[in-house]
Protein backbone atom coordinates (compact mmCIF):
# COMPACT_ATOMS: atom_id res chain seq x y z
CA UNK A 1 0.00 0.00 0.00
CA UNK A 2 1.12 3.58 -0.65
CA UNK A 3 0.86 4.71 2.99
CA UNK A 4 2.72 3.26 5.94
CA UNK A 5 1.88 3.49 9.62
CA UNK A 6 4.79 5.91 10.10
CA UNK A 7 3.13 8.39 7.73
CA UNK A 8 0.38 8.97 10.28
CA UNK A 9 2.80 10.00 13.03
CA UNK A 10 3.18 13.52 11.66
CA UNK A 11 -0.49 14.35 12.24
CA UNK A 12 -1.71 12.15 15.08
CA UNK A 13 -0.35 10.69 18.27
CA UNK A 14 0.12 6.98 18.97
CA UNK A 15 -3.04 6.62 21.10
CA UNK A 16 -5.25 8.26 18.49
CA UNK A 17 -3.78 6.17 15.67
CA UNK A 18 -4.14 2.91 17.62
CA UNK A 19 -7.76 3.78 18.35
CA UNK A 20 -8.44 4.60 14.72
CA UNK A 21 -6.79 1.54 13.30
CA UNK A 22 -7.99 -0.98 15.86
CA UNK A 23 -9.48 -2.73 12.85
CA UNK A 24 -6.80 -2.70 10.13
CA UNK A 25 -9.37 -3.47 7.44
CA UNK A 26 -11.15 -0.19 8.18
CA UNK A 27 -7.88 1.73 7.84
CA UNK A 28 -7.04 0.04 4.55
CA UNK A 29 -10.52 0.78 3.22
CA UNK A 30 -10.17 4.43 4.21
CA UNK A 31 -6.76 4.59 2.54
CA UNK A 32 -8.13 3.13 -0.71
CA UNK A 33 -10.97 5.65 -0.65
CA UNK A 34 -8.53 8.50 0.05
CA UNK A 35 -6.28 7.42 -2.81
CA UNK A 36 -9.26 7.32 -5.17
CA UNK A 37 -10.35 10.77 -4.03
CA UNK A 38 -6.87 12.17 -4.71
CA UNK A 39 -6.79 10.46 -8.11
CA UNK A 40 -10.13 12.04 -8.95
CA UNK A 41 -8.59 15.50 -8.71
CA UNK A 42 -5.30 14.72 -10.45
CA UNK A 43 -5.63 11.86 -12.93
CA UNK A 44 -6.49 14.12 -15.86
CA UNK A 45 -2.95 15.47 -15.97
CA UNK A 46 -0.72 13.19 -13.90
CA UNK A 47 0.04 9.48 -14.06
CA UNK A 48 -1.35 8.67 -10.63
CA UNK A 49 -0.85 4.91 -10.94
CA UNK A 50 2.87 5.62 -11.21
CA UNK A 51 2.77 8.21 -8.41
CA UNK A 52 0.97 5.87 -6.00
CA UNK A 53 3.22 2.92 -6.87
CA UNK A 54 6.30 4.79 -5.57
CA UNK A 55 7.76 3.62 -2.29
CA UNK A 56 9.81 5.12 0.52
CA UNK A 57 11.61 8.37 -0.23
CA UNK A 58 10.53 8.26 -3.87
CA UNK A 59 6.98 9.21 -2.86
CA UNK A 60 5.91 12.83 -3.21
CA UNK A 61 5.76 14.14 0.40
CA UNK A 62 2.79 16.42 -0.22
CA UNK A 63 0.88 13.59 -1.88
CA UNK A 64 1.58 11.41 1.17
CA UNK A 65 0.41 14.14 3.56
CA UNK A 66 -2.77 14.88 1.62
CA UNK A 67 -3.63 11.18 1.40
CA UNK A 68 -3.04 10.73 5.14
CA UNK A 69 -5.25 13.74 5.99
CA UNK A 70 -8.08 12.47 3.81
CA UNK A 71 -7.79 8.92 5.18
CA UNK A 72 -7.87 10.23 8.75
CA UNK A 73 -10.92 12.34 7.92
CA UNK A 74 -12.67 9.22 6.67
CA UNK A 75 -11.71 7.29 9.83
CA UNK A 76 -12.40 10.06 12.38
CA UNK A 77 -16.06 9.17 12.64
CA UNK A 78 -15.09 5.94 14.43
CA UNK A 79 -13.66 7.80 17.44
CA UNK A 80 -15.78 8.30 20.56
CA UNK A 81 -17.62 11.62 20.33
CA UNK A 82 -15.62 12.36 17.18
CA UNK A 83 -12.48 13.31 19.12
CA UNK A 84 -10.38 15.90 17.30
CA UNK A 85 -13.07 16.51 14.70
CA UNK A 86 -12.27 20.21 14.26
CA UNK A 87 -8.55 19.60 13.77
CA UNK A 88 -9.15 16.83 11.22
CA UNK A 89 -11.74 18.93 9.40
CA UNK A 90 -9.23 21.77 9.05
CA UNK A 91 -6.52 19.44 7.67
CA UNK A 92 -9.04 17.79 5.35
CA UNK A 93 -10.17 21.13 3.92
CA UNK A 94 -6.56 22.25 3.41
CA UNK A 95 -5.83 19.00 1.58
CA UNK A 96 -8.85 19.36 -0.69
CA UNK A 97 -7.88 22.98 -1.40
CA UNK A 98 -4.39 21.87 -2.43
CA UNK A 99 -5.90 19.24 -4.73
CA UNK A 100 -8.17 21.89 -6.27
CA UNK A 101 -5.13 24.14 -6.79
CA UNK A 102 -3.32 21.28 -8.55
CA UNK A 103 -6.40 20.67 -10.66
CA UNK A 104 -6.58 24.36 -11.62
CA UNK A 105 -2.81 24.51 -12.30
CA UNK A 106 -2.27 26.93 -9.42
CA UNK A 107 0.06 24.39 -7.80
CA UNK A 108 2.48 22.23 -9.72
CA UNK A 109 3.58 19.19 -7.75
CA UNK A 110 6.47 17.01 -8.79
CA UNK A 111 4.30 14.14 -9.98
CA UNK A 112 4.87 11.93 -13.03
CA UNK A 113 2.98 13.04 -16.11
CA UNK A 114 1.62 10.82 -18.83
CA UNK A 115 4.03 10.07 -21.65
CA UNK A 116 2.77 8.86 -25.02
CA UNK A 117 4.56 6.39 -27.28
CA UNK A 118 6.14 9.24 -29.26
CA UNK A 119 7.48 10.95 -26.10
CA UNK A 120 4.78 13.63 -25.81
CA UNK A 121 4.45 14.49 -22.11
CA UNK A 122 1.07 16.13 -22.57
CA UNK A 123 -0.65 13.06 -23.99
CA UNK A 124 -3.58 13.10 -21.55
CA UNK A 125 -4.43 16.75 -22.11
CA UNK A 126 -7.14 16.97 -24.80
CA UNK A 127 -6.70 20.72 -25.26
CA UNK A 128 -4.13 21.76 -27.84
CA UNK A 129 -3.46 25.31 -28.87
CA UNK A 130 -1.54 27.13 -31.48
CA UNK A 131 -2.29 28.57 -34.86
CA UNK A 132 -1.95 27.81 -38.51
CA UNK A 133 0.93 29.24 -40.45
CA UNK A 134 -0.07 32.66 -41.73
CA UNK A 135 -1.32 32.61 -45.27
CA UNK A 136 0.43 34.99 -47.65
CA UNK A 137 -2.15 35.44 -50.33
CA UNK A 138 -0.54 37.39 -53.12
CA UNK A 139 -2.66 37.14 -56.26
Amino acid sequence: MFLTEDDYKSVCDTYEFETLQADTAVRLTAERAAIEQVKGYTRHRYDMEKAFSAEGCDRNPMLVQVTVNIALWLMIHRLPQQMGHERRECLYKESIQWLKDVQASKASPDLPTYVSEDGDTDAANPVKWGSEKPSRCSW
